[in-house]
């Protein structure tokens, strides 16, 4: 093998290596315009980043939940450092007028000793501008965590999904309103067996979850589709019989 072809398979295979933070968004609970729960009448499906709600005379308020996982770790990359990401919305998706911004998880502490706790997450904010959902930063502090297997900071995002904070926003219950809200990964770290943040290589990324309000159901969408197949083969019964009496008209010329 070639010193240069050597050399970029060094680097790819390092590439694919790289520490990996997924982000997912996560639609949990629907609230009419009373914020009451109406999570179990107003949702048809929610999987595979899909949600398929039924129309309403009024405007849906959705809670967003945000977790992550961490995989792909490298020879003395530990665990979950930070990750920094953007919240983006098409169409007709806005924030909460009511609870607007980004909502931590803060309730969640570490007891150190039995005089003192800290709190799970050490950063956990929007550091953008004011609610605008852009520049939210997630992370600990690996500089005082406790030794493995009395810390669950150490082990955050290794087990499956972890729940770090959500969003409020509102979707128009009218039928045939669309939109979509998506994560977009700006950077992240993991920590290493001296304490310390790390970043090299380290990819974040996000998933999404589009929004449909009064989608026909399945079953709908196959009777259309036969039906537009036998409009199709009508059409081109109706073409074939009107060209075929052209043909013998001008032959009667």
């Amino acid at each position: 093998m070639k010193p240069i072809a050597f050399l970029l398979v060094a680097l790819c295979a390092t590439e694919t290596q790289a520490a990996v933070i997924h982000i997912k968004p996560s639609l949990v609970t629907v609230f009419d315009s009373a914020f009451n729960d109406v999570t179990s009448i107003a949702v048809e499906f929610n999987a595979n980043g899909k949600a398929r709600l039924r129309p309403a005379a009024e405007l849906y308020t959705l809670q967003i939940d945000f977790s992550f996982t961490i995989a792909d770790l490298r020879d003395g990359e530990l665990g979950f450092g930070n990750a920094a990401f953007n919240v983006h919305m098409t169409n007709s998706l806005t924030q909460s007028s009511v609870a607007p911004g980004w909502n931590p998880d803060s309730g969640r502490t570490i007891d150190i000793n039995p005089h003192y706790s800290v709190g799970l997450w050490a950063d956990n904010g929007d550091y953008g501008i004011a609610g605008d959902l852009q520049s939210i930063v997630v992370g600990t502090d690996p500089r005082d965590f406790l030794p493995v297997g009395r810390d669950p900071r150490r082990v955050l995002g290794r087990n499956g999904y972890e729940y770090f904070g959500n969003v409020f926003i509102e979707l128009s219950g009218t039928h045939g309103t669309i939109g979509s809200l998506s994560v977009e990964g700006d950077g992240g770290s993991v920590y290493d067996a001296n304490n310390k943040l790390v970043d090299a290589g380290v990819t974040v990324t996000g998933g999404s979850i589009d929004f449909l309000v009064g989608v026909p159901e399945p079953s709908s969408f196959v009777l259309l589709g036969l039906g537009g197949v036998l409009l199709g083969a009508y059409g081109t019964r109706v073409r074939r019989s009107r060209s075929n009496s052209n043909g013998r008209s001008a032959l009667d010329n």
